[in-house]
């Protein structure tokens, strides 16, 4: 069965009428709000009234990104779609006129006392943005050079993204004499035959050396851009524009990574009792997903839905009839295939009140959590769909809450209905998975981290920039890997890399991940008493600061302790698997 999303409610293809039609409006939308900003946003004009119609229209113009969502749909399960990629080009090159309008208007907001105007219902509405704008308004160079930089964009990062995404989507991968897809032959990691794993692992590493130097030119360019805009903008490197830019400050993540790096030797525990589960003195990279027990845990896509289902109703019946909605309205990209991008997502398209979700599903446990995960994206989507689209983006650190802890519901269920073999299998996955969200996803901040600075000297080699990956793995795998076995070609995995718009787009996962876990104990507490307040969360992160969200749950995310607190109720975990695996 061949599971494909329904795309033709948003258009009914590329060569629709509707769809060039919305492109053609906007266009004319953006320019009408380029003259309203050219026209208003000078001294002297009445605040209150320019800021109040100004927020309406982008409200009304932010809904147009059905557009480029529905191009993006297209371009991820056909790369190839060569119509679809040279529209994508035509509305990112619009949507780059777009800076024009804003940058006027945080020359102009900079200025302007917002709480003096806050009694207008609009504006008050928007207060969490006004004040995220003006924050962004010191470090913004002039509206005539925001404009060039947008513009430049789209034939500079957003090309050079296009490129690896075409390389990485088309790169076939050799598995005993048979050609596989990168996403087919990295399903493989999970396979039970230690001996397929190592194949494939080996398979994946070799494909990688075909296009390991266009990857490399990809990211030096991405990146040279990055580091060259930060520094014009005034920012003091590009960790403190990601901080900001995900709602945070560097006190924040800093506390997060401390905790982190002070407690790696402990979450490396897992790794360790893995090996020695498995029979090896230290664990080889193609051995991370390797799985424990003895249980036959596969999972046709019906029997997927259904547990999803289940798990979600068990928390609300909200949430289970919004599963039930999302399967009903065809709303998943399942299956991997030549062509189609690896890994998942989950996007909103605002005027119609649907996500859609890609992923690349192979039947094991793990595809449970990644569809699990996804739709929480979803979720979160929905208790969103009565706030406006200015209000309804919230920032990275908060855009994994609803999924992990959607995450953590069908892990709960797992442990309900599995027992023995089963039980096990589904204890070590739930750990690998929390564990790819913090030491897997330190070593890429550790590594992206170490490439910004070193590429601030000058472009870096594909050796050299494995270097920097393993170098980064060694230390966030500190004595939990064997050493000689690593990954040294994760930088050409990752999509993330790769956006110019989300350096540094790893440790949010660690950040919801605590977070999730921290909401969840909540949950565990309080039962169903929690929902209203779990729905509150949700629904305030676009509208508040993530430190005012955070205190909604009464977390201080500047503590140490509070993360240090989720790292151990991890490593507890650690310890309660280690005696399962032990009987």
């Amino acid at each position: 069965m061949d599971v494909r999303w329904k795309l033709d409610n948003i258009y009914k293809g590329v060569d629709s009428e509707e769809l060039i039609s919305d492109i053609e409006k906007y266009s004319a939308e953006l320019d009408s709000l380029n003259a309203f900003a050219e026209e208003n946003f000078k001294e002297g004009t009445d605040p209150e009234r320019v800021i109040s119609q100004y927020i309406e229209k982008v409200n009304h113009i932010l809904l147009y990104n059905k557009i480029s969502a529905y191009l993006n749909f297209i371009l991820s399960a056909d790369t190839e779609n060569k119509h679809a990629a040279k529209l994508f080009d035509r509305v990112s090159a619009i949507s780059a006129k777009a800076a024009w309008s804003e940058s006027l208007f945080r020359e102009y907001i900079k200025n302007i006392n917002i709480e003096k105007i806050a009694e207008n219902p609009v504006i008050r509405e928007h207060i969490c943005f006004l004040n995220r704008e003006k924050e962004a308004a010191l470090h913004s160079l002039s509206p005539e050079a925001e404009k060039t930089a947008a513009s430049l964009k789209s034939t500079g990062s957003d090309s050079w993204e296009k490129l690896w995404e075409g390389i990485s989507s088309s790169l076939m991968c050799d598995f005993r004499g048979k050609e596989f897809s990168l996403s087919e032959i990295r399903g493989m990691a999970y396979s039970a035959d230690k001996a397929v794993r190592q194949d494939a692992y080996k398979g994946e590493l070799s494909a990688y050396e075909k296009i390991a130097s266009t990857g490399a030119a990809c990211l030096n360019a991405i990146k040279g851009e990055v580091i060259s805009l930060c520094g014009l903008r005034g920012y003091k490197s590009p960790l403190e524009e990601s901080a900001i830019g995900s709602g945070i400050d560097l006190e924040i993540l800093g506390a997060m990574i401390d905790a982190v790096d002070e407690n790696i030797y402990e979450l490396n525990k897992f790794y360790r009792i893995k090996a020695e589960y498995l029979g090896e003195e230290k664990l080889p990279f193609y051995d991370l997903f390797a799985p424990v027990g003895k249980g036959e845990l596969k999972f046709t896509f019906e029997e997927a839905k259904d547990f999803v289902k289940a798990a979600y109703g068990g928390f609300s019946e909200k949430l289970g009839n919004f599963a039930e909605k999302a399967f009903k309205g065809e709303w998943i990209d399942a299956f991997p295939r030549k062509g189609k991008v690896g890994g998942a997502y989950c996007e909103y398209i605002k005027s119609l009140e649907e996500s859609r979700v890609l992923m690349n599903f192979s039947g094991n446990f793990e595809d449970i959590i990644t569809l699990s995960h996804e739709l929480g994206h979803g979720f979160h989507n929905e208790v969103l769909r009565n706030e406006t689209p200015i209000n309804s983006d919230y920032p990275m650190t908060l855009a994994e809450t609803a999924s992990t802890f959607c995450e953590n519901l069908a892990f709960s269920r797992a442990e309900k209905v599995f027992s023995g073999e089963n039980l096990l299998t589904v204890k070590e996955s739930r750990l690998s998975g929390e564990l790819q969200s913090i030491c897997d996803i330190y070593s890429r901040f550790l590594f992206e981290d170490s490439f910004f600075k070193e590429r601030e000297k000058g472009g870096l080699s594909a050796e050299e920039i494995c270097r920097l990956m393993t170098e980064a793995q060694k230390k966030a795998y500190f004595k939990g890997l064997d050493t000689s076995c690593l990954h040294p070609y994760m930088w050409l995995c990752k999509p993330h890399y790769y956006d110019a718009d989300f350096n540094y787009y790893n440790y949010p996962y660690a950040f919801g991940d605590l977070f999730a876990r921290s909401l969840f104990a909540l949950y565990e507490e309080k039962g169903a008493a929690f929902i209203p307040q779990y729905e509150l969360i949700l629904s305030n992160a676009g509208k508040k600061t993530v430190r005012e969200v955070g205190l909604l749950a009464e977390i201080d995310f500047t503590d140490k302790e509070f993360w240090e607190k989720g790292i151990k109720n991890i490593l507890k975990d650690i310890d309660s698997l280690e005696e399962l695996m032990k009987k």
